[in-house]
């Protein structure tokens, strides 16, 4: 029998530093974003963004995630959001057009599946009709998703979900 062992217990290398980590850099991240926005915008303060979030309904908890992620101090920046979250039928069209004509921009969350739902290329073919910004964000930097089709076709930008990258691009005109 090889390896034997002395009784102690050795955590696989994700352990609880990784987590530090990852939290550590997301600040990180932030903190460069804010001192780049600084620079550039330097007596601008955000107006409220309404964003409509386009996204697969599998990826429903990074919704909830970028919503509460939203809401960060650190930005002067009302993020509302205006995504409708009904089955994709006539009457979910009508409300859909309504919000996206009253957001300033699209956001579509970008997972493994995304590229290929009907509704969500619906949605984001309504954003550029009514020239709506859009922005792409993979929901798993690591994982390179098919892109939606509307995306590549209208050359919008896509990030990976980065708070201080999405905030950064909502900021732009």
């Amino acid at each position: 029998m090889g390896g034997g062992s002395s009784g102690v217990y050795n955590p696989p290398s994700r352990s609880a530093t990784y987590g530090k980590d990852l939290k550590n850099q997301a600040n990180e991240s932030i903190r460069n974003t804010e001192m780049r926005l600084q620079r550039r915008l330097t007596d601008f303060s955000y107006e409220p963004r309404n964003v409509f979030i386009s996204f697969h309904t599998v990826d429903e908890m990074q919704v909830k995630l970028l919503r509460y992620q939203a809401k960060d101090d650190r930005f002067d920046f009302a993020f509302r959001d205006y995504s409708v979250q009904e089955p994709f039928s006539d009457k979910w069209k009508t409300r859909v057009k309504e919000r996206i004509k009253r957001s300033d921009y699209t956001i579509c969350l970008i997972g493994e599946d995304t590229h290929s739902r009907e509704a969500v290329n619906w949605e984001l073919n309504q954003s550029y009709k009514m020239d709506k910004k859009v922005v792409g964000v993979r929901i798993y930097r690591d994982a390179k998703h098919k892109i939606p089709e509307p995306i590549k076709r209208n050359k919008s930008k896509v990030v990976d979900w980065n708070l201080g990258d999405i905030m950064e691009q909502l900021s732009e005109e």
